[in-house]
């Protein structure tokens, strides 16, 4: 018998901290997870262990629910509707809903994008002339929508 390893079987490699913390962010080939995860069903130990790096790691926070509906930003209005805000254009509770999501949420992205569109209308003549033509289109139209749509 050789001293050298066998390359059909490699030595398993240890399941360490850096392991689970590379597991837990789906960051292992599809062996090593599946190793990782035979291991934790059959040893309570690890299972302890791992529980204890998914509290201690420095991510904790980033999966969180308002975590997740922040970084999507999943209340926002789109620039769209933003201009429609402008416009008077929306129904006014969703109007009011938005009034709020900007000036009491304070939310930095949607204060950004109604800024740069005030700063867009307001840049040129033809921007304000444009806003006033389409407000008088919209006050000109609202008998069409009807009194449920108001």
């Amino acid at each position: 018998m050789s001293d050298e390893p066998d390359r059909r079987h490699p030595e398993p490699v240890s399941i360490d901290d850096e392991m689970l913390r590379q597991y837990l962010a789906d960051a292992l080939s599809a062996e090593n997870s599946a190793r990782v995860e035979k291991a934790l069903r059959d040893s309570a130990e690890l299972r302890a262990r791992l529980e204890d790096v998914r509290q201690n790691r420095g991510d904790a926070q980033l999966h969180t629910l308002g975590a997740i509906w922040h970084r999507a930003r999943l209340t926002c209005p789109s620039r769209q509707q933003l201009g429609s805000l402008l416009l008077d254009a929306l129904d006014p509770e969703l109007a009011d809903y938005y009034r709020f999501h900007i000036e009491v949420v304070e939310c930095p992205f949607c204060q950004a994008n109604l800024d740069d569109l005030k700063a867009q209308s307001q840049a040129t003549p033809e921007g304000r002339a444009s806003r006033s033509r389409q407000h008088r289109i919209l006050q000109s139209s609202q008998h069409l929508l009807g009194e449920d749509k108001r």
